[in-house]
């Protein structure tokens, strides 16, 4: 009877012991997949709409200074300037139309995203398909006009010189957006003579899929890696790096795996994702998440065992893709950063900044949230990455 009481007994410990390992992986399988998984969509009632305008609630959002970009429900894209009229009282907002294709539909999904495509901005481009381990990856080419560069006149849509620029640039974007995000940094390497590719890459929605989860980095650098070498296929000598969010954490990867890193000239990054343990961390106390539970999921990705459980192919080890932990040798580098950003720690910035006082060159933005520095003040923003790129020696097309 005894036994039979000691064995009842300890099946209902390895029950609880069950139970709770399962509730434990539950939390951090949920816990991991805000960080890695593709979010919802969040949408906006439109109000009303004509060719001018377009008047929407008033939210957090919707009053912003600067431009804007607004995703129709269905096709379609506008662009959104300065606000028109403010009526708190009646809770609405109007703002200017810059451009729009599409009818605007009756809701819409706000987002930094200015130029629906690189069509929208008047320039010479064409579409390529990148070869990377996953399959082909759709890609933009944007090429500078003839005599392009930062002290030569320009006219947008002319034709790009026989012979692209010795400059290229190399725009990453980052987790849970596509390359459209990154079309806001084509502007300046137009402006500096520099050729621009803008790469798609895994998870993303354009590149071959690989699953839903990102790898925050630690497998996507060997897809932009294929941007670097039609970039150096197609005559660059030299190459910038500009990284977007997580496409600092590609940056990071390519700058010490990539056959091309002696290419390397500069990085500019935007908004950087330069440690995800503090980015990750950060989010959790602004979601009321105990940091224990973070500190969990962080090292759950990390772990053979329980990697695949939470929806990753692979460990993703965040301490071996921060910027601040292992000192390096780096190009010259220039930070874009707001301290208004509530998704990415300012302070990251700031550490490695004064980490690197030589290399590294922070620019501080107008309060914006993540990755609208340039939404907030474009001309600030271009004119931040041309006058860096001039002091660098970056500019024009290098012989």
């Amino acid at each position: 009877m005894t036994i039979v009481w000691w064995a009842l007994g300890a099946l209902v410990v390895l029950a609880a012991v069950s139970l709770v390992v399962l509730v434990v992986l539950v939390v951090l399988r949920k816990v991991v997949g805000r960080i890695v998984l593709p979010g919802g969509d969040r949408w906006t009632p439109v109000i009303e709409s004509d060719a001018d305008s377009v008047r929407l609630p008033i939210t957090d959002d919707t009053v912003r200074p600067g431009e804007y970009g607004l995703w129709h429900d269905g096709s379609g894209h506008t662009t959104v300037g300065p606000v028109l009229e403010l009526d708190e009282a009646a809770g609405f907002v109007r703002r200017a139309v810059v451009r729009t294709t599409g009818d605007v539909s009756s809701r819409v999904r706000w987002s930094g995203h200015v130029h629906p495509d690189p069509a929208a901005m008047d320039v010479d481009w064409s579409e390529v398909l990148l070869s990377t381990p996953v399959g082909p990856a759709p890609a933009w080419v944007v090429r500078p006009a003839v005599g392009g560069g930062a002290d030569a006149d320009s006219e947008a849509g002319a034709v790009a010189d026989a012979g692209a620029s010795a400059t290229w640039a190399v725009h990453v974007h980052g987790i849970r957006t596509t390359r459209v995000t990154a079309l806001r940094t084509v502007p300046a390497a137009l402006e500096l003579g520099w050729t621009s590719v803008v790469p798609s890459f895994r998870g993303d929605g354009e590149a071959p899929w690989e699953g839903r989860a990102s790898h925050l980095g630690a497998r996507e650098w060997v897809d932009v890696e294929a941007a670097l070498d039609h970039a150096v296929a197609n005559g660059a000598e030299r190459i910038v790096v500009v990284g977007w969010s997580m496409g600092a954490t590609i940056t990071h990867e390519l700058l010490a795996r990539s056959a091309h890193r002696d290419r390397l000239v500069g990085i500019v990054l935007v908004a950087p994702a330069l440690d995800w343990s503090v980015t990750v961390r950060s989010q959790a106390r602004r979601a009321g998440v105990p940091g224990f539970v973070a500190g969990g999921a962080l090292r759950a990705m990390g772990t053979p065992l329980l990697c695949r459980s939470m929806g990753l192919r692979s460990p993703v080890d965040v301490r071996a893709l921060s910027w601040l932990r292992a000192p390096r040798q780096l190009p010259p580098t220039l930070l874009i950063h707001s301290a208004g950003d509530t998704t990415v720690p300012f302070s990251a910035s700031q550490e490695f900044a004064a980490a690197h006082p030589d290399t590294v060159t922070l620019a501080i933005s107008e309060p914006a949230e993540h990755a609208w520095e340039r939404n907030v003040d474009a001309v600030w923003f271009d004119r931040t990455i041309t006058t860096w790129a001039s002091r660098t020696g970056l500019t024009g097309r290098q012989e």
